[in-house]
């Protein structure tokens, strides 16, 4: 019990000193689980159509929207030695007023999705939902690689 509140405490202070750090992550990654072991899976979650600078691209253009965000996802597994083929699991957010996704707003993301993910992940799911951070995101998608 004593090892294990020790390990516990020492894994607290990690994420403590590691949430004071002062590196600016890129805009547009929220989360990003990093894994440099091959076989193990990498996360990268709620990818928004921001630039590096952290401006939103593509206001009121899915499309647009939708390719940003595959250029940060693109650069985001980039930092860990992947490539959107690595990916496996795609799990698309669309911005909408009903529990279903209208299909032209699909249509318009599986386009450009088509050009980024030249290899069909084996699981890809498409959510509606109200809201996505601000107004003005229309799409946010995480996926699931595997080194």
């Amino acid at each position: 019990m004593k090892r294990f509140l020790l390990c516990l405490l020492g894994g607290l202070i990690a994420s403590f000193a590691q949430a004071q750090s002062t590196e600016k992550p890129p805009s547009g990654y929220l989360y990003k689980v990093e894994t440099g072991v091959s076989g193990r899976q990498v996360y990268v979650s709620n990818q928004r159509p921001y630039n590096l600078n952290g401006d939103l691209v593509g206001a009121g253009d899915l499309a647009a929207q939708t390719q940003q965000v595959f250029e940060n996802l693109k650069t985001a597994l980039g930092s860990v030695g992947l490539t959107l083929r690595n990916v496996k699991q795609v799990t698309y957010h669309i911005k909408g007023v009903t529990t279903q996704v209208n299909s032209a707003l699909a249509n318009q993301v599986n386009a450009v999705s088509a050009t980024y993910l030249t290899q069909i992940p084996g699981i890809a799911e498409m959510k509606s939902i109200p809201k996505i951070a601000t107004d003005d995101i229309l799409v946010e998608i995480e996926v699931i690689a595997e080194k």
